[in-house]
Order: structure tokens, then sequence, then C-alpha cells
């Protein structure tokens, strides 16, 4: 996927964080949250959003990767950073 497509696919980020912690896509629900629902420690939590600065050329804070609960969260942030680069 270009990084510089202005459009953030939510499916895109879905793969992304399943890819990262190894579970099918299909366990990566809307509604899951990323630490109690698929056990995403803090670890975890730091690679996706390394991957996901990678894939977006975008900077992600300590602060913000700890609001990344559910892929509606992240794909909210990615969105705004990409929007705004």
């Amino acid at each position: 996927m270009p990084a510089d497509q202005t459009a953030v696919d939510i499916e895109d980020l879905r793969a992304l964080v399943a890819e990262e912690v190894e579970l099918p896509v299909e366990e990566v629900t809307d509604d899951a949250d990323l630490a109690e629902d698929l056990d995403v420690d803090s670890l975890a939590a730091m690679e996706i959003a390394v991957q996901l600065e990678k894939r977006y050329r975008i900077k992600i804070s300590e602060e913000e990767i700890t609001s990344l609960t559910t892929l509606p969260a992240i794909h909210r942030l990615v969105s705004a950073k990409v929007g705004t680069a």
C-alpha cells in the first residue's frame, strides 16, 4: 500500500494488527479491546505502533500508543496523522 495514500483502509490496519499479534484477521474485530480481548501487551502495542509508523510514515508518541485500544481508535489516530502529514 502506498505510504502517501490519504485514505487509511481499516482492513489494512486489521491485517497489520493481526499479523503483529499472530492472530487470524477475523479475531481483530472493531469492538475487540486489544489488551483485554486479544492479549496485546505493551511490547506488542509498541510493535504495532512501529509498523504503523513505517507503513504510513508517521510518528506515534508513547502517550498515543496507550490510546491504541481498539481497531477504530487506531484508524482514527492514523487517519488524523496521515491527513496532516
